[in-house]
């Protein structure tokens, strides 16, 4: 019984720690445009999917990236340059609970303000080139199952 309880409290803080989110976004450009979508983040996956169908999903998962276009879900390409800003945001969410306020990576600034739970609100990217903030609401921290970060079928998920 004494080596039961062991294992599970030597194994108890990593799984407390696994930060498991789903959150809308909006992204804001330069030029007031706008697009919508969501997030899902699980340990070293991300999903990110705008809602618009003449836009794209892209999935993150064992340092790969995929991209689904949304009218066309029964391919995909694979990504394999300019994933730098995908890699910092994925980083940012990974740093909860101790993000901060400013990330300088490259030609880019991360700006960040976070909400009452600590968790980010918005994340303004600066850089010569670009000027976007995304705006992040209705997160929620729960289970999300590993299917939703499958690239082949991209499974729908029920928001």
């Amino acid at each position: 019984m004494k080596k039961f309880l062991l294992i599970i409290l030597f194994f108890l803080p990593a799984n407390l720690f696994a930060l498991e989110v789903f959150c809308r976004f909006e992204e804001v450009y330069k030029n007031s445009s706008t697009q919508q979508g969501f997030f899902l983040l699980k340990e070293d996956k991300l999903r990110y999917e705008y809602l618009d169908q003449n836009l794209y999903t892209i999935i993150v998962k064992n340092k790969e990236y995929f991209l689904i276009l949304n009218n066309h879900k029964d391919s995909f390409s694979k990504l394999e340059e300019n994933t730098e800003m995908i890699d910092e945001i994925s980083n940012i969410l990974l740093d909860f609970p101790n993000i901060k306020n400013i990330y300088v990576r490259s030609d880019y600034t991360y700006i960040i303000e976070k909400n009452s739970n600590n968790f980010i609100k918005r994340v303004a990217i600066k850089s010569n080139d670009l000027n976007i903030s995304i705006n992040f609401f209705n997160c929620e921290t729960k289970a999300i199952e590993d299917k939703y970060f499958m690239h082949f079928p991209l499974r729908k998920y029920p928001l």
